[in-house]
């Protein structure tokens, strides 16, 4: 198995470190050809109008969308859920696949960055928020699966799981078993 990581812009090598943890071969995607041989897919945070942009002349995101809707299990971090997001406040719409409402950059700038206790699946962890977009509003077939206080910071929608906040960046034991088992098992790992 193989997972994709966008690689246009961004931290996406940090989730290479991620991957490597638990022993799961990558490739770093930069245009269509690359998405051949992957089983998964990881869309970094980073800016998410530079990474419309530099993929607006190859069709990527066209690729990536079927992919997508065909069940390929998916994982967004910050700017990867503002890709996925139907409905963005400040933004582009990009790949319009999950039911939400999300706003850039909701939290300040960058030097308004913080870290926060995130409970996801039963654990609490510290994590990184950094201009983090906020999860405004979900569809009915969305479950809010991470929280910070009574905030939803995480969501899951069948094979798409997406992220205000950056768990490649801790690596934690709670996060990297969770990872395993979703880039292997997709919308049916666990139940959450």
């Amino acid at each position: 198995m193989t997972t994709g990581i966008l690689s246009l812009q961004g931290n996406f090598l940090d989730h290479t470190r991620s991957l490597e943890l638990i022993k799961k071969d990558y490739i770093l995607i930069k245009q269509k050809n690359d998405l051949k041989s992957i089983d998964s897919l990881i869309l970094p945070g980073g800016e998410s109008t530079s990474m419309i942009k530099i993929q607006s002349n190859n069709e990527l995101f066209k690729e990536l969308k079927i992919l997508i809707n065909d069940g390929i299990p998916t994982i967004g971090t910050c700017a990867g859920l503002i890709l996925l997001a139907k409905d963005v406040v400040d933004g582009e719409i990009a790949l319009g696949l999950l039911d939400c409402v999300v706003e850039r950059n909701a939290y300040g700038r960058q030097n308004e960055s913080f870290e926060g206790l995130v409970n996801f699946l039963d654990n609490t962890q510290m994590y990184c928020f950094i201009r983090a977009p906020k999860i405004l509003k979900t569809g009915k077939k969305v479950k809010n699966i991470a929280f910070i206080d009574e905030e939803v910071v995480g969501v899951q929608q069948n094979n798409i799981v997406a992220f205000t906040f950056h768990p490649e960046l801790t690596n934690d034991k709670n996060y990297l078993s969770w990872l395993k088992y979703f880039i292997e098992e997709g919308k049916n790992v666990r139940s959450f």
